[in-house]
């Protein structure tokens, strides 16, 4: 089916419900329209106008906590529990079967957290932004939301006073079970080891040891700091008019608010001069061959799209199939039973992160494990990767990012996490969307000699900025 964009009427400079139209450049690869806005409040706004009746919307604020009570993934629950407008219990889990939704949800990833939405129906949306904006900028943030949610003590038989007393809370148990899983504990253990010096080496979910360190007053005081309309950034997507939306967002939440000077800023994670070893543990009572080892390195920034690009393809070609070399070898060695948590490139972080080894193994073949990375990556420095390899990884790269659909998940909110992370950390979110001139560049420059080479030396090989992780299984943890 084909799409023709349904454009806004308004022209860069113009103000309108508390807004200043900063950007506004067609987007030819979708057939769409993006409009780049700020508000008085200094909430910053993305809108994508196209010929689509999946209406959506989030709100995403830079949660960069300092340590790893889970203050971050906490609030994300507690904001969701009630807020001025909306008195009572949990409001967004009651929208969830009245809604006409085809998407509701809220994350909290490692450094900010989203509350996205969408839905066909006209009302509904705007029956959904009002509740998803009081949530976010007016909650109620009760202490018995907070305990509820948090944690507390309760006995271990609620009708019994005798029967000695436990920690409870939804967040606590949560993370109790998910920090008992090897690979969840080995993406704490990277951010740990590649950015020892940022919030990557907090668990932004919760470590359950620290969560019974995190007050209500901290939760309320990092909400004041983190929720503001200054440090937000606010996506809408369809064929709704732009000045619509604009209109309910002012009036529902922004126009309460003046702006402030908040700094969530992610600074750079000063370079390694020489690689170094991080050792971990998880809880299991199974010892043999349960370890996991990967070497993991800081590569590219994630703002920038072109770089990221470079390593989303290379990464594809060295470990992406069973045939991939680095893969291969490391499958190959038999030293493990499958690619380590964290394997392959990631830019979920501001600086992206690439890494390989193997999970199913034993601690002492570390060092032989790190020998085949590097050795492998030696080779394929030396006689390049394959031509089709990469072409083949290209092409599906242009598929999924050109293909329009909304099976299983939003098309509109594929695009938005396309974009966030490169508009929070500072890059330019249209060049994201241009997927197309990016491709066109590196098809150019990727003709010249050594290219591929060049890349691996520069980023790998010759970077110092690298980890070995070694992960641990603890019979004493697991009880």
């Amino acid at each position: 089916m084909e799409f023709t964009p349904t454009k806004t009427n308004l022209s860069v400079g113009q103000t309108l419900h508390g807004y200043t139209v900063q950007r506004i450049a067609e987007l030819p690869d979708i057939q769409a329209q993006f409009i780049q806005l700020e508000h008085i409040s200094g909430a910053k706004h993305i809108h994508i106008a196209r010929d689509d009746d999946n209406h959506s919307f989030t709100s995403v604020f830079p949660t960069v906590p300092q340590d790893s009570t889970g203050v971050a993934h906490i609030l994300e629950h507690m904001v969701l529990a009630g807020s001025q407008k909306y008195d009572c219990k949990d409001p967004f889990f009651s929208m969830i079967p009245r809604s006409l939704n085809t998407f509701m949800n809220a994350f909290t990833s490692s450094d900010w957290t989203a509350y996205p939405f969408s839905t066909r129906n006209q009302a509904d949306y705007f029956n959904l932004l009002s509740i998803y904006l009081d949530a976010v900028f007016f909650p109620l943030l009760t202490s018995h939301t907070f305990m509820r949610e948090g944690h507390r003590l309760e006995y271990t038989n609620p009708s019994d006073a005798s029967s000695g007393l436990a920690f409870q809370g939804i967040v606590f148990n949560e993370m109790k079970g998910g920090m008992a899983s090897d690979s969840a504990v080995m993406s704490e253990l990277l951010g740990q080891a590649v950015y020892p010096d940022l919030t990557y080496a907090h668990n932004s979910g919760g470590d359950p040891e620290n969560i019974l360190d995190l007050t209500w007053e901290n939760l309320r005081a990092f909400h004041a700091k983190h929720y503001h309309p200054s440090n937000a950034y606010m996506f809408s997507y369809g064929n709704l008019p732009l000045e619509r939306h604009l209109e309910a967002i002012n009036r529902l939440a922004l126009s309460s608010f003046e702006a402030l000077e908040v700094d969530t800023s992610i600074p750079d994670q000063a370079r390694f001069t020489a690689p170094h070893t991080l050792e971990g543990t998880y809880p299991s009572s199974e010892t043999e061959r349960k370890s996991q080892v990967a070497l993991s390195w800081m590569t590219v920034p994630s703002f920038d799209s072109y770089q990221v690009l470079q390593m989303q393809v290379l990464s594809d070609v060295l470990l992406g199939n069973p045939a991939a070399p680095l893969r291969k070898a490391l499958i190959d060695s038999s030293l493990g039973e499958n690619l380590a948590s964290g394997s392959g490139y990631s830019n979920d972080f501001r600086q992206g992160r690439f890494g390989a080894g193997l999970k199913g193994t034993d601690p002492q073949h570390a060092e032989a494990i790190q020998k085949i990375i590097l050795d492998t990556l030696e080779t394929v420095a030396q006689t390049g990767l394959d031509a089709n390899a990469v072409e083949s990884s290209l092409h599906q790269l242009e598929i999924q990012t050109k293909e329009v659909s909304n099976s299983g998940f939003p098309y509109s909110l594929r695009l938005f996490f396309g974009v966030a992370g490169t508009w929070i950390y500072g890059g330019d979110p249209l060049a994201e969307l241009n997927f197309n001139q990016n491709l066109e560049r590196l098809q150019l420059e990727r003709q010249a000699p050594n290219f591929w080479q060049d890349l691996i030396r520069r980023e790998l090989l010759d970077n110092p900025h690298r980890a070995l992780v070694i992960l641990k299984p603890d019979p004493e943890k697991a009880k």
